[in-house]
């Protein structure tokens, strides 16, 4: 389980640094962010909910939704960033798939991940 921790840590982590660092170009690239934030956030989910039991997504998914909302706010603060409440809609879609996996997949990842002793 240290190594789904230190997971977890780094998503957050990255999740904290890619949100609040400002853009590496003035020129806007027009491609779709979103993917990147669904997946993201269906990621933090997926590593969260390895780690704690059912009955507590719901309380993980409130927090990680949170987390998203206070990144955006974040964002308005940092040159060349913007607040964008579309990014928190991807974010929670990507949360929302990310439990619906772990309902229907968890056991077998957590198999997969015992056989090849990233878990004990």
């Amino acid at each position: 389980m240290n190594l789904l921790k230190i997971s977890l840590a780094l998503v957050i982590i990255g999740i904290t640094f890619l949100s609040l660092m400002p853009p590496s170009t003035p020129v806007e690239i027009k491609v779709n962010d979103k993917i990147g934030h669904f997946i993201a956030y269906c990621v933090f989910m997926l590593n969260l909910g390895l780690l704690i039991k059912s009955k507590h997504y719901l309380v993980g998914a409130l927090a990680i939704v949170g987390f998203s909302c206070l990144m955006e706010f974040f964002q308005g603060f940092v040159p060349g960033r913007s607040v964008s409440w579309l990014d928190v809609l991807a974010n929670s879609t990507g949360v929302g798939i990310g439990i619906l996996v772990l309902i229907l997949l968890k056991q077998k990842i957590l198999g997969v991940l015992s056989k090849l002793r990233i878990i004990r």
